[in-house]
C-alpha cells in the first residue's frame, strides 16, 4: 500500500516532467518564431528548434513509459 508521501512524490515527478516538456516546446517555438521574423534560418534558430524538439520527444517517451509501464508489485491469488 503506497503511502501519501509516495503519491505526493509521484505527482511532483509528473509535474516536473510536464514543466520540462513545456520548456522544450517553448524553446522550439522560439526557434520557429526567429525563422519567421527573419525570413531565413541561422545557426541559433536551428539549434533552438533541434534542442527543443529533442527535449519534447524525450519527455513524451519518458512520460508514456512512466504512465504505461506495469508495476513491479503484482497481487497474488494465494
Amino acid at each position: 500500500m503506497p503511502s501519501k508521501t509516495d503519491e505526493l512524490l509521484k505527482s511532483i515527478r509528473y509535474l516536473l516532467f510536464i514543466i520540462v516538456f513545456l520548456l522544450g516546446l517553448g524553446v522550439a517555438a522560439l526557434g520557429d518564431i526567429a525563422v519567421a521574423v527573419r525570413g531565413y534560418t541561422t545557426g541559433i534558430s536551428t539549434a533552438a528548434r533541434s534542442i527543443g524538439g529533442v527535449v519534447v520527444l524525450t519527455e513524451l517517451v519518458l512520460l508514456f513509459y512512466m504512465v504505461l509501464r506495469p508495476n513491479g508489485k503484482q497481487d497474488s491469488a494465494n
